[in-house]
């Protein structure tokens, strides 16, 4: 009997949800929904994410908040460029950058304060056209990979199927898979052999 209680009551609360994002949609657009991603149960994050041009595998939990910077046109769907496979986990303050695409394969475990980069901007700055150009280029994360807290991976990069990425580290290049690396900028602290995940 609790069991049909608790079905139910998730049901209506995945329906309430998607009402409440269909309304922000049409009066708000994606910063709206994007602010109802901030405190989404964990279930309805995919129900939130699917409609709006994302890919998510069965059996992904994204903790809330979740923070997702550059959102296309509504045309094109929102979260287009986001490919997410399954059985993947992801925890809170989650922060994704979708000015290029970010592909993450299955069974993917991503802690808590990760950010995940796609492009470069110095927006107004005077640097802008001499030292630091505009660019952007996806960020693709293997099968089986493990990434740690407070993680930032930059844009351009690949994390190999099966590699750990420890707390804190700066990922500015590719990690070959089932490696294990640290540190700002981050390095191998264990080479790694190909992993089938």
């Amino acid at each position: 009997m609790r069991n049909g209680i608790s079905s139910l009551v998730q049901a209506m609360l995945g329906l309430l949800i998607r009402g409440l994002a269909c309304v922000l949609d049409l009066l708000y657009g994606a910063e709206a929904i994007n602010l109802l991603l901030k405190f989404a149960p964990m279930q309805t994050v995919p129900i939130i994410l699917r409609p709006r041009g994302a890919v998510v595998g069965s059996t992904v939990r994204f903790r809330s908040p979740l923070t997702i910077h550059n959102a296309g046109l509504r045309e094109d769907g929102y979260y287009r460029n986001l490919e997410v496979g399954s059985n993947c986990y992801f925890g809170r303050e989650l922060f994704l950058d979708l000015q290029d695409q970010v592909l993450i394969e299955d069974n993917v475990t991503i802690s808590h304060r990760v950010m995940i980069l796609t492009h470069t901007d110095a927006g107004t700055s005077p640097l802008r056209d001499s030292s630091i150009p505009t660019s952007h280029a996806p960020v693709v994360i293997r099968a089986g990979v493990y990434i740690g807290a407070n993680v930032t991976i930059l844009e351009g990069v690949e994390i190999g199927g099966g590699a750990v990425v420890g707390a804190g580290a700066v990922v500015i290049r590719s990690v070959p898979a089932g490696s294990v690396v640290a540190g700002v900028p981050a390095k191998a602290i264990q080479a790694g052999a190909p992993v089938s995940a």
